[in-house]
């Protein structure tokens, strides 16, 4: 692996934010490289510098004090008082604490004791003869949904699947309001909740048109037109890391007539190191393989792709597609770092945030924090009714 001492990869190392096998790469490049290890060497001295400036004495509470919190306690039980949104911060992350103390400490003393050896006096029993069980193969892993391109001279493409589902949303939402408790983490589907809302992506967009140009604005009403379909994006920086890029596709068929098309992710070898489709890990109903490239007349289709490159701007690869067989115009992808997001791009990175959050991914940390932080960014009083609408639900979610 080749590092310069101003990779991120370099402070996400620092910061226990690598995975296994990523970190092994970072401390055999670091090893070999004495300006690495200098800079890793700074940059924990630095983190180490920070902790204990930053760090805060623990606080004593005085006996008066201790009964004024108890008092105010058990008036605001006796009310039933609903914890503020804006307070959640505050409570959360200590409770949840408290609640792992209390489970560990009731596994411990459930566990069975071992088996008392027998006395002296008892007589001693011929051991029966156990049978061996046959051995167990160990599961298979569960596939990564990251590709790898930074070890390898061709970077691997990744295929695009076109229809989505939108189902999900309203399962996860009677869940939430209606039983009032979260969903289960393996039943959330993220891109079917991103394709319950409308996006206007506000990046650089291509459109396929049939081979033969003979549509008019005097034919509109019998249904003839050239533009097949419709590719559009958008880049912004990712929510639950800020080092990596989270790429919105969007796909919208024609008026009148359904298309096939197929869209390939080309990554740059030299600026990206991997990379991963947000949901569709398998496609629902479709077999590993076979994605579906049929795209119906007038839906539309948004996808998002979370890469991790060691630019913070620039070339990130490339999207190479075809509609009913004939190719369309390629869309470079290329990241500005002075690039104003749209509204729809935000609105899109709260509902990824949020999917993650509710499935409990371990990739990234993602906590009920960073999603109110969002919420409260992206909340507005011209604020379209179903995005409204969704902000209450993360609102009660938040508060399961």
């Amino acid at each position: 692996m080749q590092l310069h001492p101003e990779d991120p990869r370099l402070t996400a190392y620092v910061l226990g934010e690598l995975g296994p096998e990523d970190a092994a790469e970072v401390e055999l490049a670091v090893a070999a490289d004495p300006a690495l290890q200098a800079k890793v060497t700074e940059m924990k001295d630095i983190r180490r510098f920070l902790a204990e400036r930053l760090a805060q004495p623990a606080d004593k509470l005085l006996p008066r004090q201790r009964q004024n919190i108890r008092r105010c306690a058990r008036q605001a039980d006796a009310a039933s008082k609903r914890i503020p949104f804006a307070s959640l911060q505050a409570w959360l992350i200590p409770a949840a604490a408290a609640a792992v103390l209390a489970l560990a400490t009731f596994i411990l003393m459930r566990t069975p004791a071992d088996k008392p050896l027998p006395n002296a006096d008892q007589k001693e029993s011929t051991p029966e003869i156990a049978q061996v069980p046959a051995p167990v193969a160990a599961p298979a892993p569960a596939p990564s949904p990251w590709f790898l391109s930074g070890m390898a001279p061709a970077p691997p493409t990744l295929e695009l699947p076109v229809p989505s589902g939108k189902s999900n949303l309203a399962a996860i939402s009677k869940s939430i309001r209606e039983d009032r408790q979260l969903p289960p983490h393996d039943a959330v589907r993220p891109e079917e909740i991103l394709n319950n809302f409308p996006l206007r992506l506000n990046g650089v967009a291509a459109i396929a048109r049939s081979a033969t140009n003979t549509w008019h604005p005097d034919d509109r009403e019998n249904g003839l037109t050239s533009q097949v379909a419709t590719l559009s994006t958008e880049m912004i920086a990712c929510p639950w890391k800020p080092s990596a890029t989270l790429l919105l596709i969007s796909i919208r068929g024609n008026e009148h007539q359904d298309c096939d098309v197929k869209i390939t992710f080309h990554p740059e070898a030299s600026n990206i190191f991997r990379y991963r489709l947000l949901g569709f890990n398998p496609v629902q109903g479709q077999t590993p393989g076979d994605l579906p490239t049929t795209l119906p007349a007038k839906s539309v289709t948004t996808l998002a792709i979370e890469i991790e490159s060691s630019i913070p701007a620039g070339n990130l690869g490339s999207l190479e597609w075809s509609a009913d067989g004939k190719p369309a115009p390629g869309i470079p992808l290329v990241r500005k770092g002075d690039a104003e997001p749209s509204d729809d791009a935000r609105f899109a990175a709260l509902v990824c945030t949020f999917a993650q959050w509710l499935a409990a991914e371990k990739d990234g940390p993602i906590d009920a924090e960073i999603v109110a932080a969002l919420a409260r960014e992206t909340a507005s009083t011209t604020l379209a009714a179903d995005r409204a609408d969704f902000l209450n639900l993360i609102d009660r979610s938040l508060h399961l």
